[in-house]
This record gives structure tokens, C-alpha cells and sequence, in this order.
């Protein structure tokens, strides 16, 4: 087998977020309500633009704790000439912002939990955006490790485990396995290596760049019911805001796979070649997405992505250009194998307070992107995720 590099290019096509713990500091942004974008600048940039009456007041505020005020003196006293960099926000978002500048005492849960907005990763000296490699890496892994299971003809690997096991307790059950590395261990089944033989090992892909400046935009990460409810989902009864920044559709990014050659000795039985890989993709993400767009039609949402990626990708598709789901909120299935899923769910608490879980071969919520926190109607309700890697050379 010889080394198989390639030019490849991510194609966004659904909002993707990967964390970087990372989030935007409430005292290192603005949001201008006519723009309407987030504003981010360095504070150190600020204070320097500050006149001495300025600084003396925003001195006296940001010496205390209240970061209600803190924002206001900020808002009042920024100036445009500050360097920045400015991200899209929602109608809401500056609403929301509105409001608690308006507010007269100081709300500590309101101010604070409602505005932590978490960043996608970006390079710190550009601002922009980035595919990790590793991100992207994992999605291909996932794929083929699913791949393998069927072709073998593992299902339920959890079965024996748990017919051993004395406990009669779920979520004791599920942190013994979690303890004993079932799953890593099933993994090292599945590719028929170590750490030191893991095929995968020979898989190198870089960091991808954007070909073009990427746009972002704020949103709000909603839970849905795959089943039409009344009933809020647990997510949604919490009250607890999640705020990302996304990579917003049409972004481009580039980068090289690279699928090294074992030596002999490495002891990498089943080595992986590029065909292998693609045809893995195929095969679990084309109909992870077919499900997922099923399962939103049913809850009376119409996303038409395979009809969007077919008309722009024509002839490419599972030649060329291959359907991928990478980021936060890409869903339990996505990050899964098939057949052998044990995805916990959470139920509520009980009367002690608890909270109680129920463990399934399936998800029973979706995450989606909305403008909104409490969208009034299904428009423009997207999944989180999707995207297209394209071979180029």
C-alpha cells in the first residue's frame, strides 16, 4: 500500500459550532441594535479609548461587582474607532440586550447565565473561524467504525456485559460500563488493534482554513421532541439559555488528508485505505441525514438540505463530495455505531431531588438552531452539523 494525500474542502451546509472554551466576556463586547451585530473588542483597547472623565468613571464602576452597571458604562462609553469584530446576531438577541440595559436593579442569574454566549474554534491572531482537524477526523472515524460493526455483524455489544452484571440500577449499570472502557474496548475490537495498532494512527489531517472570510452568527440552541408533544422537553423546562456562535451555511474551508503507509513491524493489521473511508461516509451519513430530515418533517419542519447539497454538488455526491455531521449538537446517532447505541436520556428528578435517566438504543430529542429561545413557529429552524467533504486531488 502506498501513502494516499489529498486536497480536500469542507462545504458548510447546516449552522456547526465546535467548542474552544472559549466565550465572549459580557465587558469585551456591545451589540449595536441597528447593525445588528455583536461588537467584540479588546478591553484593553477600551479603557485606552476612555477620556480621563471617562476612565475615571468606568473605573469606579468596574471596581465593583455589578456587572449590570459594568455593561451600561460600556455601552455608553464605547466608541466605533475601537478595534473590532463583528459577528451577526438575531432580532431577539438585540432585544434581549436591550432589556438588560433597561433594567434597574441588578439580576445576577438574568445578566450573566442569559448572556454567556460560547465562541466556535478560531485562530486568536486572525479572529476566524477553523475546522479542527481532529474534529473532522473523528466524524470519518465514527463512520467507519459502523461500517466495520455491520460487516461483522456486532449488535447489542452491551448485551453480555449487562447479563453479567448483578446490578438491577440503569445508571449504576452505565457508569460500570463507562468505568470498564466497553466501549474503547469495542473499538479495539472493531479495528483489530491497540493504541499502538490502531489504524487510524496512519490517518493525518490538518487543521482546515477558510478559503474565504467566514461568516458567523449568534443563536440559541433549542430541544425538540422527535415525536409531536405538548409537552416541553427537559431542555426546554430547565429556563437556562444556550447561546452559540456558529459557522453560518456556504462557508468554505480547506485542508489535506493524509493516509500514511504501515511499515511492517507496526503490527496494523487491516490498514486503511482512502476508498474505505469514503465508502463509510456514504453509507452511515447519507442515511443519518435522510432520517434526520424524516424526523423533522414530522414534527412540521421542512429543512430541505439533501435537495440544497444534490442541485450543488450534481454527479459529485459519494464520487468526489461525501455527506459528513461534525460539531455540538450533531446529534447521539452521529456520534454512536449503530446497532450497539446505549444513549442516556435524562427524565427529570425525583421526589429527593434526583435526577432520574432511562437508557435507549436512540435519541428521543433534537438540538436545532433558532433565533429565538422560544421560537413561535418552525421557520428557519435548522439542524445543527451538516456539511460536505470534497476530494479535490
Amino acid at each position: 500500500m502506498k501513502a494516499q494525500n489529498f486536497r480536500i474542502r469542507l462545504h458548510i451546509v447546516s449552522p456547526v459550532h465546535i467548542g474552544c472554551d472559549d466565550v465572549y466576556e459580557p465587558t469585551s463586547f456591545i451589540i449595536d441594535e441597528k447593525k445588528k451585530k455583536l461588537i467584540e473588542f479588546d478591553p484593553l483597547d477600551f479603557v485606552e479609548s476612555l477620556l480621563p472623565h471617562e476612565r475615571s468613571e468606568f473605573s469606579k464602576i468596574a471596581s465593583g461587582d455589578d456587572l449590570l452597571n459594568i455593561f451600561k458604562v460600556i455601552n455608553r462609553f464605547y466608541k466605533p474607532s475601537i478595534k473590532s469584530r463583528e459577528v451577526d446576531v438575531s432580532d431577539y438577541l438585540v432585544n434581549h440586550y436591550k432589556k438588560i440595559l433597561e433594567l434597574k436593579t441588578y439580576d445576577k442569574k438574568t445578566v450573566i447565565n442569559q448572556f454567556i454566549i460560547n465562541k466556535t474554534a478560531y485562530n486568536p491572531y486572525t479572529t476566524q473561524p477553523y475546522i479542527p482537524g481532529s474534529s473532522l477526523k473523528g466524524a470519518i472515524r465514527t463512520a467507519y467504525l459502523n461500517i466495520k460493526a455491520g460487516e461483522l455483524g456486532i449488535r447489542d455489544c452491551w448485551v453480555n456485559y449487562l447479563e453479567k452484571t448483578s446490578s438491577k440500577n440503569a445508571e449504576e449499570i452505565y457508569k460500570s460500563i463507562i468505568k470498564k472502557h466497553i466501549a474503547k474496548e469495542f473499538e479495539r475490537k472493531l479495528l483489530n488493534g491497540e493504541f499502538n495498532t490502531d489504524p487510524f494512527r496512519m490517518v493525518k489531517i490538518s487543521d482546515l482554513l477558510p478559503v474565504e472570510r467566514v461568516k458567523t452568527k449568534i443563536v440559541y440552541a433549542i430541544n425538540r421532541k422527535k415525536q409531536k408533544s405538548n409537552r416541553a422537553t427537559l431542555a426546554e423546562r430547565g429556563g437556562v439559555y444556550q447561546i452559540f456562535e456558529v459557522i453560518q451555511p456556504g462557508a468554505v474551508f480547506e485542508g489535506v488528508i493524509n493516509i500514511n503507509a504501515p511499515i511492517t513491524s507496526s503490527g496494523i493489521k487491516f490498514p486503511i485505505t482512502a476508498d474505505k473511508l469514503m465508502a463509510s461516509l456514504n453509507k452511515f451519513y447519507v442515511p443519518l441525514l435522510e432520517n434526520e430530515i424524516k424526523t423533522l418533517k414530522g414534527i412540521d419542519i421542512s429543512v430541505p438540505l439533501i435537495n440544497e447539497i444534490n442541485s450543488k454538488f450534481k454527479g459529485k455526491i459519494n464520487k468526489t463530495a461525501f455527506i459528513v455531521s461534525i460539531g455540538r449538537h450533531s446529534g447521539a446517532e452521529a456520534v454512536t455505531i449503530e446497532g450497539n447505541r446505549l444513549i442516556k436520556i435524562m427524565q427529570g428528578r425525583d421526589r429527593e431531588g434526583r435526577m432520574r435517566y432511562e437508557y435507549k438504543p436512540y435519541s428521543t430529542t433534537i438540538w436545532l438552531a433558532s433565533d429565538s429561545p422560544k421560537p413561535q413557529s418552525n421557520n428557519g429552524l435548522l439542524p445543527f452539523g451538516w456539511a460536505v467533504l470534497e476530494i479535490l486531488s
